[in-house]
């Protein structure tokens, strides 16, 4: 029979790419490891583990079963953890995935006002953007994920989340986003900027990761953007932009949690696009007292970031 014990075996064996360096992650002996191995080979009667000139990979047969061992593992961790706070072993930890700028913007003040009303909450952050930010939720690694999602006028792109069976979504706060120039470009003498007079500029973006609603704007337009600087650091990406050396989109809490460069443009996006900022949980975690009242502070200090009032 298959257990878990296997699959986090495989996994050790597959990361350190040796018996021994499986054994030390695990805590147990290079004997166990291999008697472990060749005991669930026979049960399966088909070789999981090869040996090689470096050490040991895993056959196809074993990749197949770390394939499906990686979901397994994901979802007793998730469970183990809705248990483990619903139990109360964990009521007075909350761990908070956010990407940077809303940890900049939206947490300072929901996390003081929690820690002022609830002195036994503690908390844990981790900084990351919003598909890395669902995984550890997913795998019950943070109990609240702060993800956002984009929307531009006329595109084909999905309108909202796409979550999972028990995942819950609260929206935070929908945000503008502008397209951040120097002041001497000829588009800054403009309330509002269309994306199609830029189809010729450079652009300042984020990671491959970060850039889908830049190209899926861009491409509403007509227009693939040639990407010259690749930043996700938010004040660089201004300072780049004020000096002349690119164009960039940037979102208001982008905008709110970087110093403003003398010499940036932030002017309105044509066709409009729109971030809508939310917070993640699952069903079991909101349940627990702790989840539920981190999540109403973020939406209380969303409910005071006064967006309008950002100098552009």
């Amino acid at each position: 029979m298959i257990e878990l014990k296997h699959f986090r075996l495989l996994r050790a064996i597959a990361r350190h790419g040796t018996m021994s360096g499986a054994a030390r992650e695990l805590g147990y002996t290079q004997p166990a490891v291999t008697q472990q191995i060749q005991s669930l080979e026979r049960t399966l009667r088909t070789p999981l583990v090869t040996r090689n000139r470096t050490g040991f990979r895993l056959t196809d047969a074993g990749e197949l079963l770390l394939r499906h061992g990686a979901s397994v593992l994901a979802t007793v961790s998730l469970a183990q953890a809705e248990v483990e706070a619903i139990a109360g072993l964990r009521a007075g930890r909350v761990r908070i995935a956010c990407f940077p700028s809303a940890a900049a913007m939206l947490l300072p003040r929901a996390l003081g006002a929690m820690t002022a009303e609830h002195p036994g909450v503690s908390f844990t952050l981790a900084e990351t953007e919003p598909p890395k930010a669902l995984e550890m939720l997913r795998r019950g690694e943070c109990d609240i994920a702060i993800v956002y999602l984009y929307v531009t006028a006329g595109s084909d792109g999905p309108s909202s989340l796409v979550l999972e069976a028990g995942e819950i979504r609260t929206q935070l706060l929908e945000e503008s986003v502008h397209v951040a120039m120097p002041k001497g470009h000829p588009a800054a003498a403009k309330r509002w900027v269309d994306l199609r007079e830029l189809r010729d500029a450079r652009w300042i973006a984020g990671c491959a990761g970060c850039r889908g609603n830049l190209l899926e704007a861009c491409a509403a337009s007509g227009f693939t953007p040639d990407i010259a600087f690749e930043t996700d650091d938010y004040v660089a990406l201004q300072g780049l932009a004020a000096a002349g050396l690119g164009v960039a989109l940037v979102p208001d809490l982008m905008r709110a949690a970087a110093r403003h460069e003398p010499g940036l443009a932030l002017r309105r996006l044509h066709p409009m696009s729109v971030r809508v900022v939310s917070a993640v949980s699952t069903t079991a975690l909101m349940g627990v007292p702790g989840v539920a009242q981190t999540v109403a502070a973020l939406r209380e200090s969303a409910a005071e970031v006064d967006l309008a009032d950002i100098p552009s």
